[in-house]
């Protein structure tokens, strides 16, 4: 199954005690709800053309038991996202012989100057991940491990704009007194990304 979305999304970089803070609050209001463990491989070409161009290819093993493979470009006003839902044996042939599975991710891959043999893996994140459902927008609080790096982000996936991603994450910060960074936020694929390739 392949579907395009649309994504508005609005993100953070948290200190490890904010993280355990915002985790604890929400973990008390809802006792009940379960950790998601993804594994996410990063794939590029050697010259990193989609790392470049604000694009990322990533194959999600969701509790070992969803599999996605996803192909995200990033805009000013919300992210585009093409994602294939894939099988098991479709994970092995790709993982293991390059073989994509046939899917909008594929077709996509085929428009741009590379032959699908370009792409390899270039490093991978485990990412521990907290989902919180609310009327207008998904809360998202995340801990990844990439290299012998850990970092912690939270995300706002609103469903209609950025503005309103944006203003949710400000009710949090305000809530959780999280000061506004200095540097701009770099996402999850690109820091992982980078800390693979940091000394190529």
């Amino acid at each position: 199954m392949s579907n395009v979305n649309k994504e508005y999304e609005s993100r953070i970089m948290l200190t490890e005690n904010e993280y355990f803070e915002i985790v604890s609050h929400f973990m008390r209001l809802y006792p009940n709800k379960q950790f998601l463990k993804n594994v996410n491989i990063y794939y590029d070409t050697p010259n990193l053309h989609l790392r470049k161009n604000h694009t990322n290819l990533r194959l999600r093993i969701i509790n070992d038991i969803k599999f996605e493979l996803t192909l995200k470009i990033s805009r000013p006003e919300g992210d585009d996202e093409i994602n294939d839902i894939i099988e098991r044996k479709d994970v092995d042939s790709f993982v293991k012989n390059g073989i994509f599975p046939d899917g909008l991710v594929k077709r996509y891959l085929l428009t741009l100057p590379y032959r699908l043999d370009d792409y390899k893996e270039i490093t991978t994140l485990n990412n521990l991940r907290l989902e919180i459902e609310k009327e207008d927008h998904l809360l998202v609080i995340d801990k990844n491990t990439y290299g012998d790096i850990t970092d912690y982000n939270l995300e706002i996936e609103a469903q209609d704009s950025i503005h309103v991603a944006n203003k949710r994450l400000s009710d949090y910060m305000r809530q959780f007194n999280i000061e506004k960074p200095q540097q701009k936020y770099i996402g999850k694929s690109h820091r992982a990304i980078d800390a693979a390739t940091k000394n190529s």
